[in-house]
């Protein structure tokens, strides 16, 4: 059985795994968890119902630090069974960093899961007893990228470092050049967040960039060039480096064109129109960026690498949306200073994706920004003040901004940089524990973890933060919870004037999001009577009890349902 990522409680996940005839069970998955100690605490709790409905032996593969942390949480879980230890051969250690270090270097690394080479690694190098230095550079060196990719950036440049000074006393240039890349990356990862590019982050990524460049040059390779403008487009474009990033582009575009790489030569010229617009080129701009974007549509399912140079068998679906909003971006800029504000609003709001504020949270707030001012000079003025208002809930989510005055809060999320795949774990609002409601909270989940509050009201005036409450504090800490051997589904709707298909959409969605929808007929709500809709609902409701899933229906502005539904025989149908 392998266990999924987002799994909380480990006999629930047992139970809808086992068949009638099953006679052993071997466990797998432990270090893809997201949430290990809360596993181990529900499976601790719960351990007598192991004992009375699980009578087959039972074999868990886990590692020696995931041992120590059962021993710590579940030690009663634990003294139920025996440990057996196995050790690697020296001479196979050695060879297993030799062949990912190969795959790394010639860009050919291919992984799933990141963060379990990562402690495959780190226990390779307590077992590692060579003296042998080019084994000592290629385990930093893939210990490097694993602690990138895993977004622990100090962690990544304390072995990128030691790989550096390896690789140097071997005389090894091609990979001290591959090394000196990563680093420069990675101070830009820290750097990005910061806006004043004399912090000193900025200017140790402007020195290892040079130096990456200066190594680009004398190993005079343009297929190398072409390769690094992925990630060093977007640092030197950060670093207003124009000239430098023109020169590049111009190489990587002769390389793209020759190769027919489409994805990528879109890339070179929206580099390209980026430089013409800073310099103020702006039909320049305009005719580079359209160039960019008649690209993006003829593309085909062919392969795609992204930024770390990882190859990924299919192309990801965000890449061409938030490629398609930058040029779009730099189209409605051209097109305003060429002086038509109208074929610029039509540019900003075709740019203006939902997924761009994940992908690239400052590019839709710059995005958003230009918006409001163009919708405000042409006195759109109810426009400009909902484009206003979702820039700012966006920086309030992002915390970039500590308040955003009469507006409801929503959970807090985490920008990223990287051009990977990556779930966005949703968590408590930081103004929640700052007002005081933490603990509001905590009584409300307290609450909805015994069987004798079915039903709770939450009431106030107009505008005291309840709906703040719901969303940026109960729905995010129902998500990261479980009750027993039962998991929470919070559903939470504030639209009334379709209730039944509102319901069942939502509750699609929440079942969606937590891998647990079959398929679209998962929830049978198809539009018809009211009354078979409402029957389906209750059917899933009961389906979603039986499969450990306790759901949490939360009816947000509930006033507006009574607004909607004026007649008695209306409303005794949703109660």
């Amino acid at each position: 059985m392998q266990l999924k990522e987002s799994e909380r409680t480990l006999y629930t996940a047992i139970r809808e795994e086992l068949q009638p005839d099953t006679q052993a069970l071997m466990i797998v998955g432990w270090e893809s968890l997201q949430d290990l100690p809360q596993m181990l605490t529900s499976a601790n709790q719960v351990r007598e119902e192991f004992r009375k409905n699980l009578s087959i032996p039972v074999v868990v593969w886990i590692s020696e630090e995931i041992h120590h942390t059962i021993m710590e949480i579940a030690p009663d879980l634990e003294s139920w069974g025996t440990s057996r230890s196995f050790a690697i051969a020296q001479p196979d250690l050695s060879q297993f960093i030799k062949q990912l270090a190969d795959e790394y270097f010639g860009s050919n690394l291919s992984i799933n899961k990141y963060s379990i080479l990562e402690l495959e690694l780190e226990a390779a190098q307590r077992e590692l007893r060579s003296n042998d230095q080019e084994t000592e550079a290629n385990l930093a060196s893939v210990l490097g990228f694993v602690k990138q990719t895993n977004k622990k950036i100090d962690e990544a440049l304390k072995y990128y470092q030691k790989a550096l000074l390896l690789w140097q006393q071997l005389n090894n240039t091609q990979r001290q050049g591959k090394i000196l890349g990563e680093i420069a990356y990675c101070y830009y990862l820290k750097a990005f967040k910061i806006k004043d590019t004399s912090h000193l982050d900025w200017q140790v990524t402007r020195q290892y960039t040079q130096e990456y460049i200066t190594y680009l040059n004398e190993a005079n390779s343009q297929d190398l060039i072409a390769s690094s403008i992925t990630k060093f487009g977007n640092i030197l474009r950060d670093l207003k480096e124009w000239e430098q990033l023109k020169y590049l582009a111009s190489l990587a575009l002769e390389v793209h064109q020759a190769n027919i790489q489409l994805i990528k030569l879109a890339k070179d010229y929206g580099f390209l129109a980026q430089v013409a617009l800073a310099q103020s080129r702006w039909s320049e701009a305009k005719e580079l960026a359209q160039k960019a974007k008649d690209i993006l549509p003829v593309i085909s399912g062919t392969e795609v690498t992204d930024s770390s140079g990882v190859v990924s068998g299919s192309p990801e679906k965000p890449t061409i949306p938030y490629d398609l909003s930058l040029y779009h971006f730099i189209l409605a800029q051209a097109e305003y200073e060429l002086g038509s504000p109208q074929e610029a609003i039509v540019n900003l709001e075709a740019a203006r994706d939902p997924s761009s504020s994940i992908k690239d949270l400052q590019l839709h707030l710059d995005i958003l920004s230009y918006l409001q001012i163009l919708y405000f000079e042409k006195k759109e003025y109810l426009k400009a003040y909902e484009t206003k208002q979702q820039q700012r809930s966006i920086e309030q989510q992002f915390g970039l901004r500590a308040f955003i005055g009469a507006g409801r809060l929503q959970s807090t999320k985490q920008a990223q940089v990287a051009l990977s795949k990556t779930d966005i774990q949703e968590s408590i609002a930081p103004e929640i524990a700052a007002s005081g409601r933490l603990l509001d909270i905590e009584r409300l989940v307290e609450r909805l973890g015994r069987h004798d509050h079915k039903l709770i009201v939450i009431h106030g005036q107009s505008g005291v933060g309840k709906s703040s409450l719901v969303n940026a504090g109960l729905v995010p800490a129902l998500k990261n919870k479980s009750v027993g051997i039962q998991d929470y589904l919070p559903v939470a709707m504030r639209v009334y004037t379709n209730w039944v298909e509102e319901l069942g959409k939502l509750m699609r969605e929440t079942l969606e999001q937590k891998g647990r929808a079959k398929n679209e007929e998962s929830l049978k709500l198809e539009v018809v009577s009211s009354e078979f809709q409402s029957s389906a609902l209750i059917t899933q409701l009961r389906e979603n009890e039986q499969h450990n899933l306790r759901t949490v229906l939360i009816f947000d502005q509930f006033e507006e349902f009574f607004f909607v539904y004026t007649k008695l025989h209306q409303r005794q149908q949703f109660f």
